[in-house]
């Protein structure tokens, strides 16, 4: 009897280490790819890097993973709050820096209590104040209050444009200048959250949850552009904080057809352009502060999307009654458009990864996207998880293996 209960027990154990060390990798949860080198630990949450971009992943509740944020990137976190807070009022002396914050704490009062949680996790192991996160967190916004900017570009190929390979996107985050020098602090955060919802990646400054360019492990990738050049500078004010809502919506979408659902029945702060894309098509979602519209690509296989809007049942006109077609910014939105199309038709049956990358690299003096403001650019394969990242005048194209970060 002895003799048999010890073989099950030596069953049971060579059976649960087979079971351990299929979970993850090495049964750490490590990832090994080779594009990653690993630089830190905190917590369960562990910081790579992919050539110079970080890569943070977090895992557990929100809090837990707020802790991971701040103990892992507490320098990174610092550094850009150094140069675009602090130093952001201090080149623009005569913005009245107490109202703002004051205006960007009341947002953050709105947020998600998923957020609210990772921004106080990330106050107790950054060694910074919650105010001070706040800031971090909306310090894209600063500029705005200047001036509007309005320059990105978007595009998706599929079907016969891949030659009946996966589909491939990419954007083009085209911003003011001085935040090309904060590409030293582009991250790329992935959210593994233990409460039943997507994992997601997003491309941020460090210390930043909100964000423009997003993923999942549904095979979902989103950029989102400005569309004020067509929907107008109006501002809904009570609406939660439009890069907010952009992880939002990917925590909670398991395929497109949710997305859908969150962008036709949500209203953003400012107009936007969000372009989405899974393994078979890509999707455009115009959005004003009072209305939604959506568009699919403008031949069967290509979308291209950049700052007007295009869906045809649109009226805009400004406060004086003229088109928005015809201002200057939706002029040079409609130039990188076409251009974008004609360089999609240019290789038509080919395009790849390899392909949009160098369709993105074509300077907008030769038709492309790739213009002296443009900070960081993407190209994403959503069916296989694999996303390239590429800081302007910092890092070259690097491979980031989703697929492996997401728990």
């Amino acid at each position: 009897m002895r003799k048999r209960l010890a073989v099950l027990i030596g069953l049971l154990l060579v059976i649960t280490s087979l079971f351990t060390a299929g979970c993850g990798k090495g049964g750490s949860g490590e990832v090994t790819s080779e594009n990653l080198e690993k630089v830190s630990e905190f917590e369960g949450g562990r910081l790579y890097r992919a050539g110079k971009i970080y890569v943070a992943q977090l895992n557990g509740n929100y809090r837990e993973m707020g802790r991971q944020y701040g103990g892992l990137m507490e320098s990174q976190i610092r550094h850009f709050y150094a140069e675009a807070v602090d130093g952001y009022f201090a080149r623009n002396g005569s913005l009245p820096r107490a109202t703002i914050e004051e205006e960007f704490t009341k947002s953050y009062s709105i947020y998600p209590a998923r957020f609210q949680q990772m921004l106080e996790g990330m106050e107790e192991t950054s060694g910074m104040s919650l105010q001070q996160l706040i800031m971090v967190d909306n310090a894209v916004y600063l500029p705005l209050l200047v001036s509007m900017s309005g320059m990105c570009s978007f595009a998706a190929a599929w079907g016969d444009y891949t030659g009946g390979g996966p589909l491939v996107c990419a954007r083009s985050f085209d911003y003011y200048p001085e935040f090309k020098e904060y590409n030293d602090t582009l991250t790329v955060v992935v959210l593994n959250p233990d409460d039943g919802s997507r994992s997601v990646a997003t491309i941020v400054n460090a210390g930043q949850i909100g964000a423009m360019s997003v993923f999942n492990d549904a095979n979902l990738a989103m950029g989102v552009h400005d569309g004020t050049p067509s929907g107008g500078q109006v501002e809904l004010t009570g609406a939660v904080p439009t890069m907010i809502g952009n992880v939002s919506i990917f925590l909670d979408s398991s395929d497109i057809e949710m997305a859908r659902a969150y962008m036709l029945s949500t209203l953003p702060r400012i107009a936007v352009i969000a372009n989405v894309a899974d393994p078979q098509a890509a999707h455009t979602f115009e959005k004003t502060t009072c209305a939604c519209k959506e568009r699919g690509g403008q031949e069967d296989g290509l979308l291209v999307a950049t700052n007007h809007f295009i869906e045809p049942t649109w009226d805009l006109k400004t406060p004086e009654g003229v088109s928005t077609h015809e201002s200057a910014d939706v002029q040079d939105s409609i130039m990188r458009y076409n251009g974008l199309l004609s360089l999609g038709e240019q290789y038509r049956g080919k395009i790849d990864a390899a392909v949009m990358m160098q369709i993105l690299d074509v300077p907008i003096s030769e038709g492309g996207p790739t213009r002296p403001t443009t900070m960081y650019q993407f190209v994403a394969v959503p069916a296989e998880l694999q996303l390239w990242v590429k800081a302007c005048n910092y890092q070259d194209w690097v491979l980031v293996e989703l697929g492996e970060l997401f728990n």
